[in-house]
């Protein structure tokens, strides 16, 4: 099943945090269960240092041991002691080190004997259940000298432990066993209890605003994508001026802000190429009708008897024959131009004594048109990879453009220069020129400029410029068209000396 990219995006960002909220939790509740597991063992050997110092002021009288062989109930008023000075006196009782023991440690009177173990004047108090106090007195043993067993409840054998010596005047008399909990209980047990749950509910809220917060960031990102494929099926369907309001539906995000405006910007190509296709097959009618309907009109007329077929008549009908069979050579090479189509024949050839040799070619008409043709050439010899029938019919459009459109008196000069491995040819005339504004569109098809650059009786296709652009392309040149200084057009044209055509692209590799 696929969803949609709203929810893989909230899933996504769910699933991240969710398991980035489970890592730092389970680090967490680790680090507090070491961490308090290690607070209990420091506090355990405090307290134990603790209840060592006291028994050892006990051992002074009697360093036998033998008041606490076997005695419960001594072993008992040995520990409530211990919580009534810890009470009493709040900072652990530390004995010097040996080495720092002042003169007289050793001799110093005991303390004062205990309370009576039992009796009306005796309360003992218990030691608060489930705290530190509470387990003390459950988990110590006090052994002798020689290791055997004085008093303490007897703990399982795979019990951690900490061991203390009680010294007495420099000797150790016995040793005091505290058995480590393994699992904290009570008070301990509770406090951690509610560390435990803190952790979880904040591990909770933060999962379910993350839940919340991806929902919405996913829901941004995704209604910009959601209109932009309404856009693209009314595309689909052919509906002219679909745009987007990138300022509206972005919001924001960059890479779709910059998609949604690829995406306006495509609509609006599509829409200049659908207006040219138009225009296209509204020109290509009007070009092949003209034609068309003078022989259609010349036919009848032959065939109602109006008009004999002299052979004037039938020379005006081959003549609009070869008009028609012109343009329509001229469509088709422009057609397998677009497809990249356009058969050319390579071959070595001097550039300027083939460009010489084609200029020559219009000097009788330029003459009878009252203009000067000019041709000047950048070196004496220079070899060139060319499709030079090709050139030939390159040429002679530029030339015949100029020819058409340029007043009489008027000049028309060609020359060309070699500039870094590419041949410079240019061909420019004198007025009239072509403004500014339509320069970039001379090289479309069918296009005519109704201005005074267009003179009565001389109009062409429009197809001729179409097609040395695609003469140019097909020698991976370039072509473009600018104000002349003789107050007229420009056209240069830069062409490779060895183009790189498709035969030697398959030979390279």
């Amino acid at each position: 099943m696929q969803l949609r990219i709203a929810h893989q995006l909230s899933l996504l960002l769910a699933a991240a945090v969710v398991l980035a909220v489970a890592l730092v939790g389970g680090l967490s509740l680790w680090n507090l269960r070491s961490g308090f597991v290690d607070y209990m063992r420091l506090r355990d050997e405090e307290q134990l240092t603790r209840f060592v110092q006291l028994v050892e002021r006990r051992a002074v009288a009697d360093p036998s041991m033998a008041w606490l062989q076997g005695d419960r109930q001594a072993l008992r008023e040995l520990v409530d002691e211990f919580y009534d000075l810890g009470a009493r006196d709040g900072p652990p009782l530390r004995r010097p080190p040996p080495e720092r023991e002042p003169p007289g440690w050793s001799t110093m009177p005991p303390p004062p004997p205990p309370p009576p173990r039992e009796g009306p004047g005796r309360v003992r108090r218990p030691p608060p259940p489930g705290g530190p106090g509470g387990s003390l007195g459950e988990r110590i043993v006090v052994r002798d000298a020689q290791g055997e067993w004085l008093a303490g409840r007897p703990q399982p054998l795979d019990a951690r432990r900490l061991v203390r010596a009680v010294v007495v005047s420099g000797a150790d008399v016995a040793s005091v066993e505290l058995s480590i909990e393994a699992v904290p209980d009570g008070l301990d047990a509770r406090f951690l209890q509610r560390q435990y749950t803190g952790l979880l509910w904040a591990a909770l809220t933060t999962i379910a605003l993350a839940v919340l917060a991806a929902w919405w960031v996913a829901g941004r990102w995704s209604r910009p994508l959601r209109q932009l494929q309404q856009a693209t099926h009314r595309i689909a369907r052919g509906e002219p001026g679909v745009q987007l309001d990138v300022a509206a539906v972005g919001r924001g995000a960059v890479e779709i802000d910059e998609l949604l405006a690829d995406v306006n910007a495509m609509v609006l190509s599509l829409g200049a190429m659908e207006a040219s296709r138009r225009h296209w097959i509204a020109q290509i009618s009007h070009e092949l009708r003209t034609p068309l309907s003078v022989l259609r009109g010349e036919m009848e007329s032959i065939e109602d008897g109006a008009r004999a077929p002299t052979p004037g008549v039938m020379a005006s009908l081959r003549e609009e024959v070869a008009q028609l069979t012109r343009l329509v050579d001229d469509l088709h090479m422009l057609s397998m131009a677009d497809i990249n189509q356009l058969s050319c024949s390579f071959a070595a050839g001097d550039v300027s004594e083939a460009l010489a040799r084609m200029t020559r070619r219009f000097e009788t008409r330029a003459t009878q048109l009252g203009l000067s043709l000019l041709f000047k050439a950048g070196a004496p010899a220079l070899v060139a990879h060319w499709d030079w029938g090709r050139i030939e019919q390159l040429l002679s459009n530029l030339l015949e453009n100029s020819l058409r459109y340029t007043n009489a008196p008027g000049q028309i000069q060609v020359h060309w220069r070699l500039q870094q491995e590419m041949v410079l040819l240019t061909v420019e005339d004198s007025a009239p020129g072509v403004a500014a504004e339509h320069l970039h569109r001379l090289f479309e098809p069918l296009f005519r400029l109704d201005t005074a650059r267009t003179r009565t009786g001389q109009h062409g296709s429009g197809l001729g410029l179409s097609i040395v652009r695609a003469i140019v392309q097909a020698h991976q040149g370039k072509v473009q068209a600018n104000p002349s200084p003789l107050g007229g057009l420009t056209i240069e044209v830069a062409l490779p000396l060895q183009p790189q055509t498709a035969e030697r692209k398959q030979a390279g590799a």
